[in-house]
């Protein structure tokens, strides 16, 4: 190395020593100051960043949710034929659609019919009122990652003929807990409904603006958060 360059590394050197020699130093009331200053800001932002967080982990589990019930509904109908009960298919009770999915979700278990021990939470919907009607006779099943999917037996339509959240020819419409019952148990936020089709399964509100509407208040919500990729409301 050149004495010059040298001698100009050790003259900057003297000069921060001289320069930290000077250094007054942070007071006491400055440091609590800017303490008190980074509380508030994390205060603010954390619980922000926390629900985000939150929501974003939901909307995967719900895309996970999505792509297994689909596998299974296209391996149902690939070996088993049409679902339209009423021309020899095999949706011919929710029952017997319950028993479907058990048997081609790997490694999900049964939860039996009714008031079933899998869905005890008290469920809300997104306008703050109860989901009584997820207290009607149901057939339940955990799926492997713990997410609770559930058949109503008020949304079984032996033709296919149901009209609902803007789809047609549904055969049944079913109901699942894609955190199996953690919370927030908000219909719309961590359960959402899907809909059982001789073209396969489809997520409810896919044709209607309705996932904040009237009575359905949360339920036609699974195609609006799949097809944004976040929960937006």
């Amino acid at each position: 190395m050149p004495v010059n360059g040298l001698i100009s590394m050790v003259s900057m050197g003297l000069l921060k020593t001289r320069n930290l020699k000077g250094f007054r130093g942070f007071t006491l009331a400055e440091v609590l100051i800017t303490l008190v200053i980074i509380g508030v800001i994390a205060a603010m932002t954390i619980p922000t960043l926390m629900n985000n967080t939150n929501k974003q982990e939901l909307v995967s589990r719900l895309k996970k949710t999505y792509s297994t019930l689909s596998q299974a509904t296209n391996r149902i109908i690939a070996d088993e034929g049409n679902p339209r009960g009423d021309i020899g298919g095999w949706a011919t009770s929710t029952e017997t659609i319950h028993s479907m999915y058990k048997k081609y979700i790997a490694n999900s278990r049964e939860c039996g019919y009714g008031s079933s021990p899998c869905l005890t939470a008290t469920y809300k919907t997104l306008n703050g009122g109860t989901a009584t009607d997820l207290d009607s006779g149901r057939y339940t099943i955990v799926m492997p990652d713990g997410a609770t999917l559930f058949f109503w037996n008020t949304g079984f339509f032996n033709d296919c003929s149901g009209n609902n959240y803007g789809t047609n020819n549904i055969c049944q419409a079913m109901v699942v807990d894609i955190n199996g019952g953690k919370g927030p148990n908000f219909i719309g936020k961590d359960t959402f409904t899907f809909l059982l089709t001789p073209d396969g399964i489809k997520p409810a509100g896919c044709n209607s603006d309705s996932c904040r509407t009237g009575i359905d208040n949360g339920y036609a919500c699974a195609c609006k958060v799949l097809r944004e990729g976040a929960i937006n409301y």
